[in-house]
């Protein structure tokens, strides 16, 4: 089941899946992914919770500030993960970045591993012409 939730009208939420185009900030995200994991039964511990709100914020953030914004969010849940997919018009892949790689005026670079670290899988899937998404499955 799928609903499309457009934040600019309000926010809803099906049970299984939520998706929307709207997002303009992590903030919202976050918001949404808040709503999402309370309608699902049973609700996910505290630690899980906050690890996909974690995840959720750092794929959206990298969107934001390196994929020219974001073009897609989905949520869904799976046996004991959720999906989280970020859709950007990038096709410049993220990358690992280790505190030496830094030179002066340079910020960002530590949420990609983040990301890596959280998720049981991730998968970056491209889409020639219009960017790519990664996709992140996080274990509840």
């Amino acid at each position: 089941m799928e609903q499309v939730a457009d934040l600019r009208d309000g926010e809803s939420v099906a049970t299984g899946t939520v998706r929307t185009r709207y997002l303009r900030s992590s903030f919202q995200a976050r918001r949404l992914t808040r709503n999402f994991l309370a309608t699902l039964s049973p609700p996910p511990s505290s630690e899980a919770a906050e690890t996909v709100l974690l995840v959720v914020s750092e794929l959206v953030t990298n969107a934001l500030r390196h994929g020219d914004g974001v073009r897609d969010f989905r949520l869904s849940i799976g046996h004991e993960t959720v999906t989280v997919e970020v859709a950007d018009s990038s096709s410049v892949l993220p990358r690992d970045r280790s505190p030496q790689d830094f030179t002066e005026g340079e910020d960002g670079g530590f949420g990609w591993p983040i990301v890596c670290h959280l998720a049981r899988d991730v998968t970056i899937r491209a889409h020639p012409e219009t960017g790519k998404t990664v996709c992140a499955d996080i274990p509840l």
